[in-house]
């Protein structure tokens, strides 16, 4: 059959060949190695080791620590959605036009499932080093096209061997290997392709799995079926399964472009004269450009050899531990200890085992009830009752074999295996909340953050991949959302009730202009991460909750609209009409307390206003009478701190006055000093002023 090859076919089988050689196959084996860990089950040891302890009578425990670690990273990424917006950087874009590509974004995740895309693809890569999205336009559903993303399973994806670069930009080209029915294949590429696969008709081994390949994922196991080497299989029902090999590549060419007003390219190829025709502000050249080539073969015959309509690959990678081309992931290193950990079990219960049944000493033929067979066969089962011959010597008798001690510091051991795990995928008990009730709430979350730095390259290679997410979606709703569409765009009003409405996109209006024209103008993309909508309500809710206990005065239909409750836009919607209907006798007598609280305010301060005048004439009288009190006045006012608003000085001398300073009375006696207690009645709050005549 290999003579009926055609040359396409050929180049592209040799470059799968080449990259399974370099590197995939070994991948390929580690993955699944990572995976059996994960999923455990039985799965963490290998049919070699199982076969060997069951011949020894030694048991093969497993004691799975490596899930839960993993599952709380994944719930760490499960509670938080990844949020596209747009912002206007170049020529032709705007604020509208952002907000209206934002939504259309938002519109395409909802669409296509994306965050439980993105949990397959972030758990594939901690799990199996390595998760790949794949992202292009799909008509199966629309005329116009829609945006496709779904998960690509890792050990299907063969990227560049020689590549070393996190950016699918940096790689030569990227494999992608499925198994294709004959009604997918022509659903996909045509009857003619169909016609083509149906002469495959090669030796059968294995279903779904070359000779040296590792057994691909799928609900059937080793015994549904058969495959061939060289790429198809044939279940017992008839039905045929081909392999099919995916490539996309760079190359240069020359190439017909029409260059915009921003200085974006775009090829003519794929375009309508019309639609060349209709381009305004573009300037059609011929120039060399990089573009995507893409060729979809079997192992004899090419299904499909054309240029990419989509300016990257399709492939959009997520490695979790990263570096020049090597990935690993959480599982890699949690292995080792996870082997420990089963190991020192299972010896711990074997040793446990041995010295429950350490067996007998006897001496042959003093046994009455039973033969020396007989006590080999019995000698380890429970309350043995041993009869000895009449006149059988005492030194003679039975004696229990003493059974071997347990190893001391087996036990260390175990216990460090698991701190082990800990270690080595950065999940330790804070991480999850296992912490005694002695512990806040705050002092848990302090200590979650604090463990979730252990995360940070993963999370943050995570928002490398959703920004590339963001650049492609935006790319393909400029190229080919181009048609007048309407798109259902779900928002939420006020009180966070959903809202749909209807997004004109590239509508054409009457003064000959376009509406929410998408296809112009260069725009920065905005990743960020908000939480899922019931945690963040709940942290919304408690907050305001907080903030109401320590006096804030929030209304009731905000707290209400942050609940969890299942009616709470009804809920709202009764409060309303209460409050309009029949005012609440409790908001009203609040009301009438603020007034209240307002209203002896002023009062007091009409008071303290008063009370400040009538110092002041009391001052003044004062100074009137005895003028020489004037600057011992000005100096007990600047050391309160008093600031005089007026020039100085605070208190002025009373011009003309001769004064009765000489008159003051004094008190010279020391047997009989001045008493404090004298100005206790006197001074300017009395009711006449002090050294007037009454």
């Amino acid at each position: 059959m290999s003579g009926n090859r055609d040359e396409q076919a050929n180049i592209n089988w040799q470059r799968y060949e080449y990259g399974r050689m370099r590197g995939h196959q070994s991948f390929c084996r580690k993955a699944r190695e990572c995976e059996n860990f994960y999923m455990g089950g039985g799965r963490q040891w290998t049919p070699e080791d199982r076969e060997t302890l069951e011949a020894e009578g030694r048991p093969a425990l497993e004691f799975n620590q490596v899930k839960p670690k993993l599952n709380t990273a994944i719930g760490y990424q499960i509670q938080n959605r990844m949020d596209i917006a747009f912002q206007p950087r170049g020529q032709g874009a705007d604020e509208d036009k952002a907000r209206v590509l934002s939504k259309v974004a938002k519109q395409v995740g909802d669409n296509t499932g994306l965050h439980w895309i993105e949990t397959q693809v972030f758990s594939d890569g901690l799990i199996q080093q390595r998760g790949y999205f794949d992202i292009r336009i799909s008509y199966q559903d629309s005329i116009l096209g829609e945006i496709s993303i779904t998960d690509l399973d890792p050990l299907d994806v063969i990227p560049d061997p020689d590549a070393k670069s996190y950016d699918p930009d940096k790689w030569s080209d990227v494999i992608i290997t499925r198994w294709l029915t004959l009604d997918e294949i022509e659903d996909l590429y045509g009857k003619e392709a169909r016609d083509k696969c149906e002469k495959e008709d090669l030796e059968d081994q294995d279903f779904g799995d070359d000779e040296a390949d590792e057994e691909r994922n799928k609900f059937g196991n080793e015994d549904t079926g058969s495959t061939g080497y060289m790429g198809s299989a044939t279940l017992a029902d008839g039905s045929k399964r081909i392999r099919v090999i995916e490539r996309q590549f760079w190359k240069t060419e020359n190439a017909d472009v029409l260059i915009t007003m921003t200085g974006d390219i775009r090829t003519i190829e794929g375009m309508t004269e019309e639609q060349i025709a209709a381009a305004q502000g573009v300037v059609r050249a011929r120039r060399r450009i990089r573009r995507v080539r893409w060729v979809i073969t079997t192992y004899n015959y090419t299904l499909f050899d054309e240029w990419s309509p989509f300016k990257h690959f399709t492939v959009v990678p997520f490695f979790p531990f990263f570096r020049r081309g090597k990935t690993t992931g959480l599982v890699d290193d949690a292995i080792g200890p996870q082997q420990l950990l089963n190991k020192s079990m299972s010896q711990f219960l074997h040793t446990i085992n041995n010295t429950a049944n350490s067996g007998w000493v006897w001496w042959s033929g003093t046994l009455a009830n039973m033969s020396d067979d007989e006590m080999a066969d019995r000698g380890a089962e429970t309350g043995l009752a041993i009869v000895l011959k009449d006149q059988t010597p005492v030194e003679k008798a039975p004696k229990k074999i003493q059974p071997n001690q347990i190893p001391t510091g087996i036990d260390r051991v175990i216990d460090r295996a698991g701190q082990m795990i800990d270690e080595t995928t950065g999940i330790n008990d804070a991480m999850t909340g296992n912490t005694g009730r002695e512990i806040s709430g705050v002092a848990i979350q302090s200590r979650q953050f604090a463990a979730q730095q252990g995360l940070a390259v993963p999370l943050d290679n995570l928002a490398k991949t959703r920004n590339m997410m963001a650049k492609r979606i935006l790319e393909l709703v400029q190229d080919f959302y181009d048609e007048p569409r309407i798109l259902k765009i779900t928002e939420q009003d006020s009180r966070g009730r959903p809202v749909t409405e209807d997004l004109y996109v590239n509508y054409p209006t009457e003064d000959g202009s376009v509406l929410n024209d998408l296809t112009i103008g260069e725009y920065d993309v905005v990743v960020s991460e908000q939480p899922m909508q019931v945690t963040f309500e709940n942290s919304q809710f408690t907050q305001i909750m907080e903030m109401r206990e320590k006096g804030v005065r929030i209304p009731d239909s905000f707290v209400i609209k942050h609940s969890n409750v299942t009616d709470k836009n009804d809920i709202i919607d009764a409060i309303e009409q209460q409050a309009t209907a029949q005012p609440d006798p409790l908001n009203e007598a609040r009301a009438e307390l603020a007034k209240a609280q307002a209203d002896k305010t002023r009062q007091e301060t009409v008071n303290r206003a008063v009370e400040a005048q009538y110092s002041a004439i009391q001052t003044a009288g004062v100074i009137a009478t005895n003028p020489l009190t004037a600057g011992l006045a000005d100096s007990l006012l600047r050391s309160g701190g008093y600031v005089d608003r007026d020039l100085p000085p605070i208190v002025p001398e009373l011009q003309g006055g001769t004064g009765i300073a000489g008159n003051l009375p004094t008190n010279t006696n020391p047997i009989t000093p001045a008493n404090p207690g004298v100005g206790l009645m006197s001074g300017i709050e009395t009711q006449q002023i002090e050294g007037a005549p009454a």
